[in-house]
């Protein structure tokens, strides 16, 4: 298993598709790769649930992800399964996560 850090936080993936990942409570990347400059991996959102597989195949913010990938990198999606935190500590990273880098999608 593969594990990407993200500030002081690790998550497993990159997966090429939400199908691949658990109805479990967690938080979840959205990620693009950037496939023509350094072939990187950079958020473009950050999202919480306590069914992150369901949760981001069903995605108000689809489209978001796919305008923000500008044609030109690959969108993957990884994971922190969190069964022992709150819904509210879980917002609190993401929350965190946003703040620490320039996250495109969901700014409200």
């Amino acid at each position: 298993m593969n594990y990407l850090k993200f500030g002081k936080y690790s998550f497993s993936g990159p997966y090429e598709s939400a199908k691949f990942l658990v109805d479990k409570p967690g938080i979840f990347l959205i990620l693009c790769k950037d496939i023509r400059e350094d072939g990187k991996y950079y958020i473009i959102d950050v999202d919480e649930s306590d069914k992150v597989r369901t949760h981001a195949m069903n995605h108000k913010r689809q489209v978001e992800w796919v305008k923000n990938s500008h044609g030109i990198g690959k969108l993957a999606v990884a994971v922190q399964y969190t069964s022992l935190m709150t819904e509210e500590q879980r917002k609190k990273i993401v929350k965190e996560i946003r703040s620490l880098f320039d996250v495109p999608c969901g700014k409200e």
